[in-house]
Formats: C-alpha cells, structure tokens, sequence
C-alpha cells in the first residue's frame, strides 16, 4: 500500500468519525433548541404570573386602605351616635319620676308672687312662706331650663339618630365587602407568586439541562473542528506528497531519457545507423 493510499484510507476514516460527530452534534442541537424553548415559555408564564400576582397585591392593598378609611367613618359615626344616646339618657334621668313644668310657667308664678309681696301687706310669717315659695320655685325653674336645654338639644339629635344609624350600617357593610375582597386579592397574589417559584424551579430545570448539553454540544464542535482541521491538513500534505511524487517521476523520466539520448548520440558518432524511434527519442533528449 502506497503512502497515498494510506493517506486516502485515513481521510475517510476520519471523515466518517466526522459526519457520526456532526450527525450527533445536529441532533443534540435540535434538542438544545427544544430546551431553550420550553425554558422561555417557562419563564415567560414566570413574568406573567408575577405580573398578575403584583397587580392583586396593589389591589389588595386599595382594598386595605380603602378599609381603614371606612372603619375610621364608622368610628367616627359611632362617637356621635354614643354623643347622642347620652343626651337621651341624661334627659331619660332628668325627668324620671319628676312632673316637669315648662319655666315661662313657674316664672310666671314667681312674678305673681314678688308682685304679691311687693303690691300687698302681708304678716311675717306669710311673708317668709311666700319668700320661701320663690326660693323653690327658682330650684324647679332651674330644672326646668336645664330640662328644656336637653330636650331642645335632643330634638336635633333624634332628628340624626336615624342618619347615623343608617350610615353605621352601610360603613360597617362596607368594611365586610372590603375585608373580603382583601382576603380575595390577598389569595390570588399567594397562588400566583407561589405559582411562579413552582414555575421558575422548571424552567430553572430546563436551563441547567440546557447549559449541560451545551457543554457536550461545544465540545463536539470543538472536535468537528478539530477533525475538519485534520482532514484539511492531511489533504494539504497529500497534495503536495502527490506532487512530489509527481516531480520525481518527472525527473526519473527525464534522467532516463537523457541516458538513452546519450547512448544514441554515441551509437551515432560510432557510425551505427539510427532508427526512427531512436531519432525520436534522440530529439527528445535535445529538447530537455
């Protein structure tokens, strides 16, 4: 077997260790392509998820502060409705057991009685009763002023009762509906935030079997590479071995027909006569 058949015969081995190694390599590339794709949707449904959980915490968040706002109003409303209950009870205990007289009544009474003690002559002991008179009747004009204070002050308040009582309720409605919606939001944003870690810990999956294979991928392309380069190296050293051989028979020929020139030349000169293929071959020889 000659150097170049030799050569031949190495070319093409490696060039099938090649082609194994690029059909290889072309078929963990398609599966790199698959791993990078699931990886993105995986991570894309990570954004969104993330999205969507940060959009019902600032919803939740509303809900809180729209909460707190609707508790204070129904604090607030509570302090004036617990105002206006003990206006109603100090009246309730002004007047329990006591027959209330209206005080233009009884200062009536006390002007009939001065104008009596002031118009008429009266012994000393009728005197000091009527003065008496006066003196508790200016207990019971006290007590009535202080009733009709009450009354004046709880007829403004019966007339809001009913207004409080009605926005009590639809505050205290209000802060249930809120509450829930929190709880609702709030649980919403746990699902979809859990449900991202869940998700990002596949496609953290996928992009660790992706940096792998890449690895292994790389590394066959480092001995497509390598094998090209080798092939290319080994075709190049042929080539110029072939046209080595090439120059050598070359010169081989030419050697040999400048020895048959020089014996025909001598057969010439020795007056022996010449055929045509060694005049031929004479010419030849001349022309090198």
């Amino acid at each position: 077997m000659s150097l170049e058949d030799s050569v031949d015969d190495e070319i093409i081995k490696i060039s099938q260790e090649l082609k194994a190694l690029e059909s290889e390599a072309e078929s963990y590339k398609k599966e790199l392509l698959g791993l990078k794709q699931k990886r993105d949707e995986k991570n894309a449904q990570v954004s969104d998820l993330i999205k969507k959980g940060k959009e019902n915490k600032e919803l939740r968040d509303k809900a809180n502060e729209e909460t707190k706002k609707y508790k204070a109003l129904r604090e607030e409303n509570s302090s004036k409705l617990r105002i206006i209950y003990e206006s109603l009870n100090k009246i309730k205990e002004a007047t329990k057991n006591k027959d209330i007289t209206s005080s233009s009544e009884i200062e009536k009474k006390i002007d009939n009685i001065e104008w009596k003690l002031e118009t008429e002559v009266l012994s000393l002991d009728k005197e000091r009763q009527l003065v008496d008179v006066i003196k508790d009747l200016k207990k019971d004009l006290n007590e009535s002023k202080n009733y009709e204070a009450l009354s004046k002050e709880a007829r403004f308040s019966r007339k809001d009762l009913d207004t409080l009582k009605k926005n009590s309720e639809e505050y205290h409605k209000k802060v249930l509906e809120l509450s829930d919606e929190s709880t609702k939001y709030h649980e919403r944003m746990i699902y979809y935030f859990n449900s991202s870690e869940d998700i990002k810990k596949e496609a953290d999956t996928n992009h660790k079997s992706y940096i792998e294979k890449k690895k292994y991928v790389d590394e066959l392309y480092d001995k497509i590479r390598e094998l090209r380069a080798k092939i290319k190296g080994l075709e190049i050293n042929s080539r110029k071995t072939e046209k080595q051989e090439k120059e050598k028979k070359i010169k081989e020929k030419k050697m040999e027909l400048s020895k048959k020139s020089e014996d025909i030349l001598e057969k010439f000169k020795n007056g022996e006569k010449l055929t045509l293929d060694e005049l031929k071959i004479f010419q030849a020889g001349e022309n090198i």
